[in-house]
């Protein structure tokens, strides 16, 4: 199975290589209703995102870019947890009961549970 990986690229946070993500999509998860975490909390500088929200799970790119963005403000607020390098995943289909559209209460409901994961 192969994952499609953007690399969110922000002040804030670095750049992870391909590479790295990879080995820490190899490791155990953190999972919470539709996101998947995978962590690596030594102690650096900045953070280092990633994110993984495959075209399969969130059909509209709007729908795609829309996740990245609450991915990334988390980091910009700084309500992360001790973590250096974080890899986010989508696990779920978005939008199964409007023909995958994703609407403001179901992107409500992913945002909190990223949140929660993550903080």
């Amino acid at each position: 199975m192969r994952v499609a990986l953007k690399v969110a690229k922000d002040s804030q946070c670095n750049e992870l290589k391909s590479a790295r993500i990879q080995a820490l999509l190899r490791t155990r998860s953190t999972s919470c209703g539709a996101w998947a975490v995978y962590a690596d909390s030594k102690e650096r500088g900045n953070l280092d995102l990633g994110l993984a929200i495959a075209k399969k799970l969130a059909k509209r790119a709007v729908d795609r870019n829309r996740l990245k963005r609450a991915a990334r403000e988390l980091t910009r607020k700084g309500s992360l947890g001790n973590f250096s390098e974080l890899v986010v995943r989508l696990k779920q289909p978005v939008g199964r009961s409007t023909r995958g559209r994703l609407r403001n209460s179901e992107y409500q409901q992913l945002k909190t549970q990223l949140q929660d994961l993550v903080s």
